[in-house]
């Protein structure tokens, strides 16, 4: 299995279908199940918060029910897989997850990295999970509540934000035909959600503009207006040059 998370990773496969199978599960589906466990894994570095909106709209419960592990647990695990961790030092989207903004005094302060909250990691070519950090930025760049508040996209569980995730509202089996959106960094590039066939939205988007559309896809949640958590980004895709 972790030859296969490499394989996957290689470069160049963000030009390529990936379509090993083990037993009934497909590549894309494999890797979501190990997203989900990078998911519980970073639980530890976050806030529990009993904010209602965050349990399982199914049934009321939180979306992860089980222990939460320690904090060596995620690191000893992408050791264990061989993942290589991610040390930018400058934010960028496409690397860190916001998890919290301090606000600028300039209003137009661009984002800025002030810490990391937790680890992030790549298998190759592959992005398998952000760093979470905390930011600096101005309020004409960043709201600092929608942004580390509002609903996560590509994500299963946060223990302090609402997530959007094609797994949920579904059964106890057909949620593991969920595919992982596969970002790659690759030719100088960076690669968003290569299985994803539109690289603009169209009229059949309804109101995710082009710029709302690629805010999601960077970012993965809002940044400035609250985009809610119905949107329908998941066939959208996007390359622009790596920093």
């Amino acid at each position: 299995m972790i030859a296969e998370l490499h394989a996957t990773g290689a470069p160049g496969n963000h030009r390529a279908r990936v379509t090993w199978r083990r037993g009934e599960y497909s590549a894309p589906e494999g890797l979501y199940a190990l997203g989900r466990v990078l998911d519980v894994l970073a639980a530890p570095y976050q806030p529990a918060s009993q904010d209602p909106a965050l349990l399982s709209w199914i049934n009321g419960r939180p979306w992860w029910t089980g222990r939460i592990p320690d904090q060596g647990a995620l690191p000893a695990f992408a050791d264990a897989i061989g993942a290589a961790r991610i040390g930018e030092d400058k934010f960028h989207p496409f690397f860190h997850e916001i998890s919290a903004v301090e606000p600028a005094s300039d209003p137009d302060a661009p984002v800025e990295l002030v810490a990391e909250v937790w680890p992030g990691y790549v298998a190759g070519s592959l992005l398998l999970a952000r760093a979470g950090v905390i930011v600096r930025a101005g309020s004409e760049v960043l709201d600092p509540e929608i942004a580390a508040r509002s609903c996560l996209y590509w994500a299963w569980w946060r223990r302090n934000r609402t997530t959007a995730d094609r797994s949920h509202g579904w059964g106890a089996n057909s949620q593991w035909g969920t595919d992982f959106r596969r970002d790659y960094i690759a030719d100088g590039q960076l690669h968003y959600n290569v299985d994803g066939y539109k690289n603009q939205p169209s009229a059949s988007d309804g109101d995710l503009s082009g710029a709302a559309g690629r805010e999601l896809l960077r970012h993965r949640c809002s940044t400035r207006d609250d985009l809610g958590m119905d949107r329908w980004p998941w066939h959208l895709n996007l390359t622009e040059p790596a920093p």
